[in-house]
């Protein structure tokens, strides 16, 4: 299958804005750095509407562009579906915050919009038809893409800001994030492993003739080693690992954050883009099987 390259950016960007709003909403319930509050859901609310117009350039007939959304159980439906109620959920969080300090109801309401967010859009990719995308791995990994791609960006946000309360969290987030990054993607590539379908020898793109045909066997295989390697690899080391280590090397200083800040969101998005890639390049569909 070939690369949607709208619908990774689109995905990424919904993870960025998910935990960026999840974030803050945890530090309003820990308390920490109110200045960070504003701009914080500034770039959640940049990251969501990024994102969703990117989504739209996927859709290659915009005169029959919204015919899908009338079906509830299509994934851009949800999706859009996804993108409305975050929207109102950041403008709820904005009214409120207008107010003063955000109260306990708001930042847990912001948590659980986040996360819902984000397993709405992993739902929309998991496809029966698509064995490699079947499994509630993809949930998993998301969540974790998640948490690292939005402590990052907050961990960010706080050096730029001196928000020095709220530094320490966040680079702890983006610590735990990294290191949830690296459990997922090594749980999923065993579960890629693990596939095969030996009925069928290779797969034939009937849409592009001039593509060689995929052995799809061993497909699942190609992860650890073969040519899908240096994409899964590349985003367990640099999405994962080195963003897991960054944040651990700051786990109680507070000082000299910004450049370890913008090195582990450089790895954490790079992470993102690699791993999504390798999924598309892995989503071979079970309906030519037949």
């Amino acid at each position: 299958m070939e690369v949607q390259w709208s619908l990774i950016v689109f995905t990424l960007f919904a993870c960025i804005a998910s935990g960026v709003f999840a974030g803050q909403g945890l530090l309003a319930l820990l308390g920490k750095s109110e200045r960070l509050q504003k701009p914080a859901l500034a770039v959640s609310l940049g990251a969501l509407v990024v994102g969703g117009i990117v989504s739209f350039t996927h859709l290659q007939h915009w005169e029959r562009a919204f015919n899908g959304f009338g079906n509830l159980s299509s994934g851009i439906t949800q999706e859009l579906i996804g993108i409305v109620v975050m929207f109102v959920l950041i403008v709820i969080y904005f009214v409120v915050l207008r107010r003063g300090t955000v109260p306990k109801w708001a930042g847990i309401l912001a948590i659980i919009g986040g996360l819902g967010f984000v397993l709405v859009v992993a739902s929309s990719y998991m496809m029966p038809a698509r064995p490699a995308w079947s499994t509630p791995l993809l949930h998993v990994f998301y969540l974790a893409q998640m948490v690292v791609s939005g402590g990052a960006t907050l961990w960010l946000i706080a050096a730029v800001l001196k928000a020095d309360d709220t530094l320490v969290v966040s680079a702890r987030i983006t610590a735990i994030g990294g290191v949830c990054v690296v459990v997922s993607l090594i749980a999923y590539a065993l579960y890629a492993s693990s596939l095969s379908l030996p009925m069928v020898g290779n797969y034939f793109d009937p849409t592009d003739p001039t593509k060689p045909m995929v052995a799809v066997a061993g497909l699942g295989g190609e992860l650890l080693a073969g040519g899908l390697a240096a994409y899964f690899w590349g985003a367990l080391v640099v999405g994962g690992a080195i963003a897991a280590i960054l944040g651990f090397l700051k786990w109680n200083r507070a000082e000299g954050n910004f450049g370890f800040a913008a090195a582990a969101l450089v790895c954490a998005l790079a992470g993102g883009l690699a791993f999504r890639a390798a999924l598309y390049l892995i989503g071979v569909s079970a309906y030519a099987f037949y």
